[in-house]
Formats: C-alpha cells, sequence, structure tokens
C-alpha cells in the first residue's frame, strides 16, 4: 500500500504538470519540478520505483517544461 501512494503522488505531480504545459502556464509547471524530484527520489530510495526510472521521469520532464513556449 506504502508503494502505492508514493506512486500516486508522482502521477499527481506528473498530471498537474502536464495541465499546467497544455494551458500555456510554464511558469507553474516549472514550480512544480522540485516537487516532481522530490517525489521520484523518495519513491527511489524507499525501492517503489528504480533509480533509473526516476532519473529518466526527471530528465523528461525538465526536457519537456524546457521545451515548452
Amino acid at each position: 500500500m506504502r508503494n502505492v501512494k508514493r506512486k500516486e503522488a508522482i502521477r499527481q505531480v506528473m498530471r498537474q504538470i502536464r495541465k499546467h504545459l497544455s494551458a500555456g502556464q510554464k511558469q507553474e509547471a516549472q514550480a512544480l519540478l522540485p516537487q516532481l524530484a522530490k517525489a521520484l527520489d523518495k519513491a527511489a530510495s524507499r525501492g517503489a520505483i528504480h533509480q533509473n526510472k526516476a532519473a529518466r521521469l526527471k530528465a523528461r520532464f525538465m526536457k519537456l517544461v524546457a521545451q515548452a513556449t
């Protein structure tokens, strides 16, 4: 159950970032990146997800936000 909660926290932040980007709100999406990184790092350190997956998701979302116009 703990792993499910950690994964859901990650998904929730990712959904918020995507929603802000689709609405053209780059600043709000960029403000959520540290929250996403924290959730991913916490899940990876506890073994809910693999460390490489956490790094990959962080890189993809940072790139996504950086490319948003």
